[in-house]
């Protein structure tokens, strides 16, 4: 069990007093009070309904060999798994499935740019475009379908998700519009928005066919106008919502000499799964450097670089070095604040325990500003954090401010201190 505790900058502050969980939510409360807010969830808020976990590739291959996830078509999927093997042996290394998506990547570009080349040399081992492509399907396909069973959940499951935007939307309603980003590919998220009754912009246009059109998020939602002046209303329960690694409804789509991004509930055929928009590869121009990954990437950057501004990420490992980056970018800023909410959070490695440096702890060392805070704890349900501070579930709830309650409190606690003052006041009765 990771005991609840916050830290601003490298100085730990125990949450166990009512005065202590009060002075957080109090700080919290004045973020949620700044011009730009942004949300970062990430996979950490997920896994509890049953995310796939992405740190390790070679650990799927007995589950890519069942139903849902092979391959149809039985030589294609015996070729996928000759080059797992090829690629990653026994004996190798983890790597995530994000980043062995981009090896596959990086294998296919090159084969396709280049016509004198059919093959690509692992070990003196040819592969060919073909091979690559079926594992590249075959892992897409595993992800879709992982993604795919979670991303309807009952209402009851994401209850906390639920809390996390209402308590968001408590904000005025004449600053900007609360911004979500996220690296999750599945669409819980959107189904605790719609659950709400939350609007939500996406950068999608259209009804039957919606079409990525980033232009959009310029636009905003206003009730007409109800007086002879025509004054008009701004729509309360408005956010934006950016998927920074694409999304399983997300599919490319040529028309004519231009890459559209629409959107799909279809389930793919297995050659259509290269078209199912999961993961910039990190070396693959066309997707990495160019649309739509780089404009939601340009559009996360511009936001934390926004006078007066904050991002609070919740189940968000730092494991993704294009996001780090801009993030360190954005602390150059004064104003900025980063608030990172994770489970489990170790202690800095010191001379007399050293270890490697954690990826939060190198950005707290880097900064050395109390514009950082870091909330952590949790304890794990069926080998599952779903308790603490540091989770989704206890951070909706108990530690993000409720700004309504807040209100009523301190209007409560102001009538009483009125009342007091006019009692000391009045006059002894003779």
């Amino acid at each position: 069990m990771n005991p609840d505790r916050y830290y601003l900058a490298d100085q730990e502050i125990k949450l166990d007093t009512p005065d202590a969980k009060h002075k957080l939510t109090q700080r919290l409360r004045q973020y949620l009070e700044l011009r730009n807010v942004s949300i970062l969830p990430g996979n950490g808020c997920s896994i509890p309904l049953g995310a796939p976990v992405l740190n390790d590739t070679r650990k799927l291959k007995p589950e890519i060999q069942t139903e849902p996830y092979k391959l149809s078509n039985s030589q294609q999927q015996q070729q996928a798994l000759a080059l797992l093997d090829l690629l990653l042996p026994g004996s190798s290394p983890p790597i995530s499935v994000e980043a062995f998506l981009g090896v596959l990547s990086n294998i296919i570009s090159n084969t396709q740019s280049l016509p004198t080349t059919t093959t690509f040399q692992v070990n003196n081992t040819p592969v060919t475009r073909q091979e690559a492509n079926a594992l590249d399907n075959l892992l897409k396909k595993w992800l879709y379908h992982r993604c795919l069973q979670i991303s309807d959940p009952p209402e009851d499951k994401i209850t906390h998700h639920r809390e996390l935007f209402r308590r968001i939307l408590l904000r005025s309603t004449n600053l900007p519009r609360c911004k979500v980003f996220t690296t999750n590919y599945d669409l819980i998220l959107e189904h605790a928005l719609d659950s709400l009754g939350i609007m939500y912009l996406d950068g999608f246009t259209g009804t039957i066919k919606r079409t990525l059109h980033s232009e959009s998020y310029h636009y905003d939602l206003y009730y007409p106008g109800e007086t002879t002046e025509g004054h008009v209303s701004r729509v309360d329960r408005v956010l934006h919502l950016y998927k920074l690694h694409g999304s399983i409804n997300w599919r490319r789509s040529n028309g004519g000499s231009t890459l559209d991004v629409t959107t799909s509930p279809a389930i793919p055929m297995d050659a259509d799964y290269g078209d199912v928009m999961v993961y910039p590869s990190p070396l693959k121009a066309t997707e990495t450097h160019g649309y739509p990954y780089s404009e939601m990437l340009r559009r996360f950057s511009s936001q934390m670089n926004q006078p007066q501004s904050v991002l609070i990420t919740i189940g968000y490992a730092f494991m993704d070095e294009h996001i780090n980056r801009l993030i360190y970018q954005a602390l150059n800023v004064p104003s900025f604040v980063l608030v990172i909410v994770v489970p489990e959070f170790p202690v800095p490695a010191t001379n007399a325990q050293p270890g490697p440096e954690h990826e939060i702890w190198r950005l707290i060392n880097h900064v050395k500003s109390t514009r950082i805070v870091v909330i952590t704890g949790g304890s794990k349900v069926d080998g599952q954090y779903k308790q603490g501070a540091g989770t989704l579930q206890d951070f909706a709830t108990t530690v993000m401010p409720d700004i309504t309650e807040l209100d009523i409190e301190a209007r409560v606690s102001d009538e009483a201190r009125r009342a007091d003052r006019r009692e000391q006041e009045a006059p002894l009765a003779e």
